[in-house]
């Protein structure tokens, strides 16, 4: 298994991001995919696409932000072919091995069997939930909505004291709030 920059030269490539993407996450969950392409295209020294490869098939993709002391995971999904095979979490392993900094997500509040299934799944490859923080997710919208969310991290923060610089450099740079 391996990662390959997205090519937005490309258009499978590009249409195999839009697909999973729209069907994997709600409206409010994502950006419209012109303007992710488009801080792809612009940011691209902090703002990654990576195609997930296994024997030439692309089975999934990451997005994420190398911000000033941790990387942001704000998309993570798998093909609806190549789900419950165990393939999200050899991706994510062979992601945290090639990173070296703490990571961070968010993860929709343990509301539901599938959002707690989504959380064990992250716990399982030692993230940490970060229970007691009250954290919104703003809007990806012009209707400025935010979305209660939960953020887990993977190494060392300390949340007592590094929280809410996390969650601020998260709305700035990623949402631009």
């Amino acid at each position: 298994m391996k990662f390959e920059k997205l090519n937005l030269l490309d258009l499978n490539e590009v249409i195999f991001i839009e697909n999973i993407y729209t069907k994997s996450f709600p409206v409010e969950e994502r950006r419209p995919t012109d303007k992710m392409f488009k801080i792809y295209e612009d940011y691209k020294d902090k703002f990654k696409i990576l195609l997930c490869i296994k024997d030439n098939e692309r089975i999934g993709f990451i997005t994420y932000w190398k911000l000033n002391n941790f990387i942001f995971i704000e998309h993570f999904a798998i093909s609806s072919d190549y789900r419950r095979l165990g393939y999200g979490s050899k991706i994510m392993q062979l992601f945290i091995k090639k990173i070296s900094l703490p990571i961070v997500l968010e993860v929709e509040p343990p509301s539901s069997h599938w959002d707690e299934r989504r959380i064990i799944f992250y716990e399982r490859l030692g993230f940490k939930l970060w229970n007691t923080i009250e954290y919104m997710q703003p809007s990806y919208h012009q209707d400025g909505k935010s979305y209660p969310m939960k953020l887990m991290s993977l190494r060392e923060i300390n949340i007592d004291k590094e929280y809410q610089n996390v969650i601020n450099l998260i709305h700035s740079e990623v949402y631009h709030v």
